[in-house]
């Protein structure tokens, strides 16, 4: 008995410890469930919104909604027609909501020159991609729709596309890249830290964002922000901070590269092929803005000396005095003319590439921008590279793209376009809109050096930007435009055209007239300089004041 119960006695905590045990054990699952459900929630609404949500936010700026758009009903069908004031409205581009039955659909987004500006309707890249789409399949309709935006960068273009990926597109053309430094802004010190990395991939985070951004990242879907300040101080020949500032700089190459990646990613989950456009610029005939020198004294004065010599064809002083001031941009431009001339044109290329990125106020795309271009594209099975950048490189006479390929900086002439169309056309070839055999249009219809609205929009742009030699002789063409009559090299132009045109000539002439005489070693008196200077002062004052803008 005593064994018995001494025996009981010792069963008793064995059996306490297997309930103990059991319980802890419902208490750990309980508290471990406790902890990971609202992991599993947020697991479950981060799915949800992948699966049914209309895109993701911004993670470096805001931008206040917006739409292209307005509804309309065309021939009793419900439709829509492009209304904002940046996206071009003036053209009237209308189309049905309803996609043709068997029809290919693709939109075109970016800015100007993805809009072919300032090219008429039916003359744009996005008219003669259309026509070789509809060539190589008649039997299919074809819709290239160009929703592209006056100086819209491609955080605005992301807008664009979260608005166009419901409308049923068989493929998205995204060509840009020139607008990046062209609105002021700030970033969040910390968007760019490893946490907030991570962050930016959530759907969860980034809605719960949206609704609590800096203020300072606030950007209106109406107005782009400091664009007359932006003009201004390409003016006044001043850098600009998102350039200048190396830190600022990176965070508008990371939103870039987001804001490509965001699109190609959402394309992706869409089944929708995207074309991602390398941005081709004016390299050879278009001088950087702003070059930055930062050297004083003595430095500067040896440094002008070489300058000049280089220019004058010494490539051992320009050697010399980029190894100096390595990012003066004006610099590497020249260099290039002078491997240019001596037939090294691809040594001139890259010196032509480098003046382009050197610039402190940009308004042609960085080569980074393409860069990360192609490595999303080579990552992104859906996603279709039209490197127009090489394209234009190969098509250019001198191995560079100048004004054989562009009306300006970056805004391809005729030929351009329909080099651009034919790039586009041949990425596409590789699915199933196209064939690569169908000869593209030829444009042949319409000569843009008879449109004297679009040849007097580029005088203003020459001189607006200080490309001197460029607004002297498309002064001269003008002339012969209007009159019939060819002035040659004269310093005056007739007194009976517009004053902005004699006046700017005027200026233009005499300063590329005592630069020549400069680089030529031949003496400039003091009153030739301070005429010229008084002469491109009064000019710019008159016509390219900061209310103008």
């Amino acid at each position: 008995m005593l064994g018995d119960d001494e025996g009981s006695d010792g069963d008793l905590p064995v059996e306490r410890t297997s309930s103990t045990g059991a319980s802890g054990g419902r208490r750990v699952l309980f508290r471990l469930t406790a902890v990971l459900l609202p992991f599993v929630a947020l697991l479950l609404v981060e799915l949800g919104l992948r699966a049914f949500g209309s895109g993701e936010a911004d993670p470096y700026i805001n931008v206040s909604p917006f739409s292209l758009f307005t509804e309309v009903e065309i021939d009793g069908e419900p439709g829509y027609r492009i209304t904002h004031r940046f996206a071009y409205a003036e053209r009237n581009t209308v189309f049905r909501a309803k996609k043709p039955d068997g029809g290919i659909r693709i939109f075109a987004l970016g800015g100007s020159a993805c809009a072919s500006w300032p090219h008429p309707v039916g003359e744009t890249f996005d008219a003669y991609l259309e026509q070789a789409l509809a060539n190589a399949d008649p039997e299919r309709p074809v819709e290239v729709i160009n929703a592209a935006a006056h100086g819209f960068a491609s955080y605005r273009v992301r807008r664009v596309f979260d608005e166009v990926i419901d409308l049923d597109p068989d493929a998205v053309v995204i060509y840009s890249g020139n607008n990046e430094f062209l609105e002021s802004r700030e970033y969040d010190d910390s968007v760019l830290s490893w946490a907030d990395s991570l962050a930016r991939h959530s759907r969860v985070v980034l809605w719960l964002r949206s609704w609590i951004t800096d203020p300072r990242a606030e950007l209106s879907g109406d107005e782009l922000k400091d664009a007359a300040e932006f003009f201004w101080k390409k003016v006044q020949r001043e850098a600009l901070e998102l350039r200048a500032d190396p830190e600022k700089f990176e965070r508008v190459r990371a939103h870039y590269a987001e804001s490509i990646e965001y699109m190609v990613r959402e394309a992706g989950r869409r089944g929708v092929r995207v074309v991602l456009v390398t941005v081709p610029v004016n390299l050879r005939d278009w001088l950087p803005a702003v070059s930055h020198n930062p050297l004083e004294g003595e430095q500067r004065q040896e440094w002008e000396a070489l300058y000049r010599a280089g220019q004058r064809g010494d490539l051992a002083a320009f050697g010399r005095a980029i190894d100096m001031a390595p990012e003066h941009a004006e610099s590497h431009f020249w260099l290039g003319r002078l491997q240019e001339a001596e037939g090294n044109t691809a040594e001139a290329l890259e010196s032509y590439l480098r003046a382009k990125d050197l610039d402190y106020n940009p308004f042609r795309a960085h080569s980074e921008f393409n860069r990360s271009l192609r490595e999303i594209a080579s990552r992104n099975e859906h996603a279709l590279l039209a490197d127009a950048e090489h394209a234009y490189s190969r098509a250019a006479e001198k191995g560079s793209p100048g004004f054989d390929l562009f009306l300006d900086y970056v805004h391809p002439n005729k030929r351009g376009n329909l080099l651009l169309a034919e790039t586009v056309f041949d990425a596409l070839g590789g699915s199933s809109f196209a064939r690569s055999d169908v000869p593209l249009p030829s444009g042949a219809m319409y000569d843009e050096k008879s449109d004297m609205q679009l040849q007097s929009r580029l005088y203003g742009l020459y001189a607006m930007n200080h490309q001197y030699a460029a607004a002297v002789e498309q002064a001269r063409y003008l002339v012969l435009l209007e009159t019939g009559e060819d002035v040659g090299d004269a310093d005056e132009l007739p007194a009976t055209l517009h004053p902005n045109l004699t006046e700017g000539y005027r200026a233009f002439r005499l300063h590329e007239k005592l630069r020549r005489k400069e680089l030529l070693g031949e003496p400039v008196a003091a009153t030739e300089k301070e005429r010229a200077d008084r002469l491109m002062k009064a000019f710019y004052e008159k016509w390219f004041s900061y209310g103008s803008f």
